[in-house]
């Protein structure tokens, strides 16, 4: 089985968020057949979304892991709950997030997850960490996005 490379986006904005992002990259390093091969500094964002908030802080890992993407998403989620992340706090403050930017280059629609995330594109909090990391990697999914917009605009 090979590798595949991801890119996850963590964002904490409860509680001691440092310690918050350490304790998750420590989390994600120890996964099985899973490890971090870069990160990226932490960078502070607005809040997401129609709920006002505290601020976050936000980093970008490039994992190398041989899990498959659900087997990933699950493991993730474990994560999350260890570090106290609350059910239903989707849009809410929370300890930590992790999110799946990318996997490999794959797509997924289904309703468990969705790669590339959901409108990644338009969050700058996922945009500045993850070009510190490969910038080529985010330039690509940029110029996929632009050359679906040309097609649907070419067959109106």
């Amino acid at each position: 089985m090979s590798s595949h490379i991801v890119y996850l986006v963590l964002g904490t904005n409860l509680g001691n968020r440092y310690k918050n992002l350490s304790k998750a990259r420590s989390e994600i390093d120890e996964l099985p057949q899973t490890r971090i091969s870069k990160k990226s500094k932490i960078f502070k964002s607005s809040a997401y979304g129609p709920i006002e908030q505290p601020f976050f802080f936000n980093l970008a890992l490039e994992v190398e892991t041989k899990l498959s993407p659900l087997l990933l998403l699950d493991y993730l989620q474990k994560v999350e709950k260890k570090l106290k992340r609350e059910k239903n706090s989707h849009m809410k403050p929370r300890t930590i997030d992790i999110d799946i930017v990318f996997f490999d280059d794959l797509k997924i629609d289904k309703p468990k997850l969705t790669i590339p995330h959901y409108d990644w594109q338009n969050r700058d909090f996922f945009i500045k960490p993850l070009l510190e990391i490969n910038c080529d990697q985010v330039k690509k999914a940029f110029s996929e996005i632009n050359t679906e917009i040309s097609q649907n605009l070419k067959s109106l």
